[in-house]
């Protein structure tokens, strides 16, 4: 074979798409995935990051079963990167408080295999004691526990470990058409955002993991693809404003919930059926004050908080239609096409490896190989063993906060990332204090994680997502971005200006309060300070956007 000759072809650089990359890998099959942004740049990057143990979906045996098996498998695999969150419901009224019993076996049955606790019912002074933010009012509580994974690095390891074992992993490549012959994908064309030119890899079978965007991709090949396209939304706060999760009935009786979620915490989420562009979606004012009502019923001091910034995304359902959203089913479908493209709908983050394994199992079928999954047993990088923060801070003097960060993020791999700095001990240096991040794990994730831009830096590393929102750590991540990268001027400038305005459109919705001073100070700094706006760059010289 070719450089350009595949057995398939991943599109799409979710969740997902690279659980399908990773698994086709592994069996021995020629892979290539393709992403037209970045790795986890859509759907998955605007999820909590609860690898659910399916208690929503206690009305579908199978799918609780499924999801909690698989909790136990991405527990095996990637450990370094999961945290167990544990979670009260408090309860306010009586008659919540009669329903719940259903929950509570539901949630039970599968306890023990998560190495959990059974979920329980908790006396008001136990909810207080255990959350003194809930409302006096609180009558009783429920008390469980779920896991909570970091998606964008979920989504970059399996990346990784497909690249590992011999996948090519193509970011800033956006599909354009489909080279058939007698209806039968034979090729596929993208166009290269990075260089400007077009390319073409011809392939076996095509695997559809473009989310939202999967019904668009079919029917470049010719097929049909309905999916029912739910929005939800999220409004993050600067910090973790409360010790546990909490859970709790919106005012139109949909379970929503406020966790802490790494540095900061995340209230969400909306279930909206949407036609609107997956590619400009925003919080609406609606949602967030549907949100910031409905949670204040049982955390009375939320609107005290400061709101950093919103974020929104859509889940691309099964087509279930003339039922509400919350009864549409939360498994998966696995489409063939029969023109050499299989397509997904549904799904959830914690179905990702499951749902890579049942296609992964089809396109060995249609190509002939017996070779068996082997995703749920075999871990990723940075998960071999277990890593002691203390010896490490004492033997290269940095600190524990800082290390305690960049274990959550890499695991065993921290440990060549300390070894820089003892040929340059500069790159100690903190670059963003809100997460923290220093200097020498910012050119590792360049050198080894294949970034473009500041964004794609954000997404490996969190890099301006505290409560600055990247106000302090942008012009010196920067900095490092173009010397590594050997980025000319104006390039340099308007990758700041792009940071800048990603930040600007999950801010713009929410400000209000203190945000409003925060981000006055941010402008002043960028416009008047730093004498950086629109105006200063052209825009022409940007790689990715010539000839589109």
């Amino acid at each position: 074979m070719s450089d350009s000759e595949y057995d398939v072809v991943v599109i799409g650089g979710g969740s997902t798409g690279t659980a399908v990359a990773r698994d086709c890998a592994m069996r021995g099959l020629r892979t290539i995935l393709l992403e037209r942004d970045d790795i986890a740049s859509a759907s998955v990057g605007t999820c909590a990051g609860m690898i659910s143990s399916g208690l929503k979906y206690r009305g579908e045996p199978e799918i609780m079963k499924m999801c909690s098996l698989e909790v136990v498998y991405l527990n095996r695999i990637a450990r370094h990167i999961i945290m167990k969150n544990p979670i009260l419901a408090p309860i306010l009224d009586l008659s919540v408080a009669a329903s719940d019993g259903e929950i509570i076996d539901a949630y039970s049955e599968h306890a023990e295999e998560r190495e959990v606790p059974p979920m329980n019912f908790i006396t008001p002074e136990a909810t207080l004691e255990i959350e003194p933010m809930v409302s006096p009012d609180v009558i009783a509580g429920v008390y469980y526990e779920e896991f909570f994974i970091d998606p964008f690095r979920l989504c970059l390891l399996q990346a990784l470990d497909a690249r590992n074992y011999g996948a090519n992993i193509r970011t800033y490549c956006e599909v354009i058409r489909f080279e058939t012959l007698k209806n039968e994908v034979q090729g596929v064309v993208f166009y290269n955002r990075i260089t400007g030119t077009t390319e073409i890899v011809s392939t076996k079978l095509v695997v559809n993991a473009a989310g939202p965007w999967a019904h668009k991709l079919a029917r470049l090949s010719g097929a049909d693809l309905d999916l029912r396209l739910n929005k939800g939304a999220h409004v993050i706060f600067d910090r973790r404003i409360v010790n546990v999760g909490i859970t709790a009935k919106a005012i139109d009786g949909r379970w929503i919930y406020l966790f802490p979620h790494e540095n900061t915490t995340l209230l969400g989420t909306t279930a909206l059926d949407t036609w609107e562009d997956p590619d400009t979606l925003v919080a609406s004012l609606d949602e967030i004050e549907y949100l910031l009502q409905s949670i204040e019923t049982v955390i009375p001091s939320i609107r005290e908080a400061r709101i950093i910034r919103t974020m929104a995304g859509i889940r691309p359902l099964v087509p279930e239609w003339n039922v509400p959203e919350d009864k549409v089913t939360r498994g998966y479908q696995v489409i063939d096409h029969d023109n050499g493209m299989i397509s997904f709908t549904g799904g959830k983050l914690v179905m990702c490896r499951h749902m890579a394994e049942a296609v992964t199992n089809l396109v060995c079928k249609k190509l002939g190989s017996k070779v068996k999954c082997t995703t749920h047993k075999k871990p990723l990088p940075g998960n071999e063993a277990d890593v002691d923060i203390e010896t490490l801070s004492k033997e290269y003097g940095v600190k524990m906060h800082a290390l305690e960060r960049m274990r959550a993020r890499r695991g065993t791999e921290m440990k060549k990332i300390l070894e820089m700095t003892k040929v340059n001990p500069e790159w100690k240096t903190t670059i963003c204090t809100c997460e923290p991040i220093i200097e020498a794990e910012i050119r590792y994730s360049i050198r080894e994680e294949f970034p473009q831009t500041l964004n794609d830096l954000r997404r490996r590393l969190r890099l301006g997502t505290g409560p600055c929102q990247g106000t302090f750590c942008t012009y010196k991540a920067a900095a490092i971005l173009s010397e590594e990268l050997n980025l000319e001027g104006d390039d340099f400038l308007v990758d700041i200006l792009d940071f800048r305005a990603e930040r600007w459109k999950g801010i713009r919705p929410s400000m209000r309060g203190e945000q409003l001073a925060q981000e006055e100070l941010a402008q002043g700094m960028y416009s008047c300070v730093g004498n950086l706006d629109q105006s200063d760059v052209d825009y022409d010289l940007k790689p990715w956007e010539e000839g589109i």
